[in-house]
């Protein structure tokens, strides 16, 4: 007796007994047929695999994202490791400010000191000096150039071709002049030019490049007038060659006795 008394002692309280303790009345609860019970636990497990299902297929998609969003991380997985490889990117030094002082040094141009531009060679004077409108400091007139000699067709022409040779010389030596006077103010121009360079400082890349240009144009106005003035020179020494060519023609022809006594156009 007392052994099976123990053993009652011995067994936990149950729910209804705990119930009664606690709320001073007894749980009335409705007897379920096992069938009842069986079914309930069937739905129950039905509903935690559904669950289940359901919290795989969702967990499937958040993985997949966060895949995502590692692989666009970097190749290392960490955020971390992306801004070290964008670091790394960006220069040696491992910040913007860094490479934007590397991009300083680069472009930095030392200032020119203590330089001047040469001076242009002296023009000539004294005797040496040229007048840009006659080659020669007493002027002489067309007759006194080309006198008329004999009144025969072939002095006419004769007179007539040294007439032209002598306006051909002088405007080649007037255009030669004009050229030189060019030459000065190119000069000037390029004295400017540098002198302005010589007053930027390192920073002033802007001005620099402006400058640099400005330069540049002009040494193609340089080149052009270069160009230009040995053009002209080829032309006016083959316009003095043909005329000279022809005058002998002229003479041959009058003594041969043969030959036409036309004289070319110019």
């Amino acid at each position: 007796m007392n052994q099976q008394g123990h053993r009652r002692n011995d067994r936990q309280p149950s729910f209804g007994h705990a119930w009664k303790q606690t709320f001073g009345t007894s749980l009335a609860m409705p007897r379920a047929n096992k069938w009842v019970i069986l079914s309930l636990a069937i739905v129950s497990l039905l509903g935690t695999g559904a669950a289940m299902a359901a919290w795989q297929v969702s967990d499937s998609k958040t993985q997949d994202r966060l895949s995502d969003i590692n692989g666009n991380i970097g190749s290392n997985g960490t955020v971390t490791g992306r801004l070290t490889e964008v670091r790394d990117r960006i220069g040696n030094n491992g910040t913007v400010t860094g490479q934007l002082n590397d991009v300083n040094r680069k472009l930095r141009v030392s200032p020119r000191s203590n330089t001047t531009t040469p001076e242009m060679i002296a023009t000539p004077s004294g005797e040496e000096a040229l007048n840009a409108m006659q080659p020669l400091s007493v002027p002489l007139t067309m007759n006194q150039l080309c006198p008329t000699g004999v009144t025969t067709p072939l002095g006419l022409q004769q007179n007539q071709l040294c007439q032209t040779l002598a306006r051909t010389e002088l405007a080649q030596y007037r255009f030669s002049m004009r050229m030189f006077q060019r030459a000065q103010q190119n000069y000037d121009r390029l004295k400017q030019i540098e002198d302005r360079r010589r007053a930027l400082t390192a920073d002033d890349y802007a001005n620099v490049q402006y400058n640099t240009n400005e330069l540049l144009a002009l040494t193609a106005l340089m080149d052009n007038d270069r160009d230009r003035y040995r053009t002209y020179m080829s032309a006016y020494e083959a316009r003095v060659e043909h005329i000279n060519n022809s005058r002998t023609a002229l003479t041959r022809n009058a003594i041969k006795g043969s030959g036409s006594m036309n004289l070319p156009s110019f």
